[in-house]
């Protein structure tokens, strides 16, 4: 067969398969496979910087404010929404009065409305006791929501620092960031979780002096071989500018080759 057609026929059937392999993660995400957004208070600030690492090739839009409450974190979930992005994370209700757990129940049900079957993560509350009430109505509330609401996921931050007083600085609310990178690796898993599948559930990672997650171990592995594929059908100069910049395009070319995730 001529190059020049062989190569038309690789391009027509690459254009057919990225269709193909984009079409079951938009359906599965909720989305349009966009990114993720993460609002927060200043534990997410703490958080974030932690993410990427655990999250390679997915873009995050951050928008967290130290010391906000959950009315003020759902005004930056409206400032930064999207409709493109597959999954939300709503780090909220540390700071709002734990007396009042309804406010959070109010401001989480807001979220849900605007995004429609998109999936969320919503990490548990580790927050000040005021006036002898802690944090457990507000818990209540973050597993009421879940369990009205499949894919759900709920990284369990309070009882990770239950478990590992340790990984906390002094005033008890936020972490070192030993404990940042572990908040970052929860909330990375329940952010895998969802764009795999909305009804996935995301387990706690083991603490580790260099910790990684297993579902992120996994993705880089596929990569590297879908990489290698390419290479043995283009040529490996091609191979690395496509699995360097479009992924899925990527996976299609393996496929053809194969084939012939104190304020706060």
């Amino acid at each position: 067969m001529p190059r020049a057609r062989k190569l038309a026929i690789v391009a027509a059937a690459v254009a057919v398969l990225t269709l193909t392999l984009s079409a079951p993660l938009a359906s599965a995400s909720g989305g349009g496979g966009g990114g993720v957004l993460v609002v927060g208070d200043s534990l997410e600030e703490l958080t974030s910087p932690y993410l990427q690492r655990y999250l390679p090739g997915v873009p995050l839009t951050v928008n967290a404010v130290g010391g906000s409450n959950s009315f003020q974190i759902l005004e930056l979930f409206e400032e930064s929404y999207e409709p493109s992005q597959s999954a939300i994370v709503f780090d909220a209700g540390t700071n709002d009065n734990p007396a009042y757990p309804q406010i959070l129940a109010e401001n989480l049900g807001k979220v849900a409305a605007a995004i429609g079957d998109r999936c969320m993560v919503v990490p548990t509350i580790h927050g000040l006791t005021v006036n002898g009430i802690d944090s457990t109505g507000k818990n209540r509330v973050v597993h009421a929501f879940a369990a009205s609401r499949a894919g759900t996921q709920v990284p369990d931050w309070a009882g990770a620092v239950a478990a590992h007083p340790e990984l906390m600085q002094p005033d008890g609310l936020h972490p070192i960031p030993e404990g940042a990178d572990y908040r970052a690796q929860l909330i990375a898993q329940g952010i895998q979780a969802c764009l795999a599948s909305p009804t996935a559930v995301a387990s706690g990672p083991a603490l580790e002096s260099t910790p990684e997650l297993a579902q992120v171990g996994k993705f880089a592995a596929r990569q590297a071989s879908l990489a290698s594929a390419i290479a043995t059908e283009l040529g490996r100069g091609v191979a690395a500018r496509v699995a360097g910049g479009t992924p899925f395009l990527a996976a299609g070319l393996a496929l053809l080759s194969i084939g012939n995730g104190n304020d706060a």
